[in-house]
Parts: structure tokens; sequence; C-alpha cells
């Protein structure tokens, strides 16, 4: 990507982080970063997902010592992956639905659906509701599917929202409460995801994944992927997802997708109670 390149220019080594992360604290712009060993963090944080140094300090923040992105970097980021997608198919103050998509055999291709409603908000203590009940929601909706469809556009990264750990947000997502690192920490509960129907883009034949193909695929030590608990799966798929970022040859990559796919269809079938 372009703004990769353009980091690799601009820093080459630490002591150019350094220095970035000085002029940042010294503006006084960034009131959540007011040591430059807080700023040399995000800064590095961001470099690991291709988010330049500015980015990094406006949209990341180092929560109980986790890192929180603004939706929007994660909006980004799978904007701009090349190979998946998004679409907003449902936005207004009591839900908000995300599709997401994957560049897959020459097509878009529904890989699933991430939906966040003022319930879900509420139980999981979501701040700013009564401000911006659009935005919060979003945000969650863009999290959870960034989490469970594509966490390798993060690099990997466990992926949070900064109010899914309890910090003060505007509507843009920017935090006010920049005290709320020094707190005690707090346990973040981890929704199932809600997986809705959703028509793929049509494919050849030999190619659609159905519950009975995906029952016959196996790990590694013979154990059906229909045997396999969902969180382990879930796993799983981002083990898969580091596997294609490798120079894999094609033979390898058929069998990492369709080991992908047959997981996906396994979580939906269980999400929609058919198995």
């Amino acid at each position: 990507m372009e703004i990769v390149t353009y980091q690799d220019k601009a820093i080459q080594s630490y002591n150019d982080i350094e220095n970035v992360a000085k002029a940042m604290v010294s503006s006084g712009y960034f009131t959540d970063s007011t040591k430059i060993s807080q700023a040399i963090v995000k800064i590095m944080a961001g470099r690991e997902i291709g988010v330049g140094p500015f980015g990094s300090m406006n949209g990341i923040h180092i929560i109980q010592g986790k890192p929180a992105f603004g939706a929007n970097i994660m909006a980004g980021k799978v904007k701009s992956s090349g190979r998946y997608n998004y679409r907003v198919t449902e936005m207004t103050d009591e839900v908000c639905t995300i599709e997401f998509l994957e560049f897959f055999n020459f097509a878009w291709t529904t890989i699933g659906v991430s939906s966040f409603n003022i319930t879900d908000a509420k139980k999981a203590g979501t701040k700013n509701l009564d401000k911006f009940p659009r935005n919060m929601l979003f945000a969650r909706a863009m999290s959870n599917g960034v989490r469970w469809y594509c966490p390798d556009v993060m690099n990997g990264s466990v992926v949070y929202t900064p109010e899914e750990l309890g910090a003060d947000v505007d509507e843009d997502g920017n935090v006010v409460n920049v005290h709320f690192v020094e707190s005690t920490p707090v346990n973040i509960p981890e929704p199932e995801p809600e997986v809705i129907e959703a028509k793929p883009e049509p494919q050849a034949n030999d190619d659609i994944m159905t519950i009975e193909r995906a029952s016959k695929v196996t790990n590694s030590e013979g154990t059906p992927y229909v045997d396999i608990p969902s969180d382990t799966l879930q796993k799983m798929v981002i083990g898969i997802n580091k596997g294609l970022k490798n120079g894999i040859d094609d033979e390898k990559r058929a069998e990492y997708l369709e080991k992908k796919q047959a997981i996906g269809v396994i979580l939906k079938a269980r999400a929609n109670k058919e198995i």
C-alpha cells in the first residue's frame, strides 16, 4: 500500500520514530500522549498495520495496555486492502448492520454480516448512545466484523474500539476521557457473531461450500471441523489468514481457502441452529 511506502521513506530507524514522537508531544495537540514514550508506542502500533504517524496519534489509543483503534481506521484498512470490502446495509438509531465481502474467484463474495443493535449496546455498557447512537453502533459493528471476518487487515491484532474498553469518545470516535488509561482493567465480553443469511455472488457449482462438504473437512489430526468448538475455529481462521499472506503455491492456497470456507459455513450453520 502507498501509505506503507511513505512511512518507510519517512521513518527509517528508531531515532526517526523518536524524533517524530517528540514533535507530536511538543505540539500539545494530542492530549492523551503527554510522554514521548506514549507517542512512540502509538506510532509503532500504527506502523504494524500500515498507518502513518499522524493517523496513529489520532486514531490509536492504548487503554488498559490494549491498543484501541478508531472505527475509521478499521474501515479504511478494510476498504484499502484490495481483498476485503464492506457495505452498510442498515443504519438507524436502533441498529447498524454491515456486510463484509471478500474478492474470491474474480467476484465479491459475502463472508459474513456484523450487526449491532441498541439492546446489544446497552447490555455492553456502550457510552454516548443518547448523543450519537449511529456512530457508536457503527463502531461496534465494524470492530466485531473485522475481528470475525478479516482480522488480517489489522495484522492479526485483537481489535477494540476505545468505547469497548470504557473510554469516553466524541461522535468521531476521538477519546475525550484521557484519564481512563490509568483506571482499573475491565473485563470486556466477546459477543457471539450474529450472522444474517446473505446471497453470495454467483459462483461455479464446484466452488460452492455446502454443510455436507464442510463436515468432511478435517484438521491435521483428522478431527472434522464440525466437531471443533466455534471459538477454536475462529482462532484457526486467524492462522489461515496469516498463511494466505505468505508466499505459498496455488495448491496450498486453494487448500487454505477451502478450509476457511468450511469454517465459515459451519459457524453460519451453528448461528442459525442448522447443526
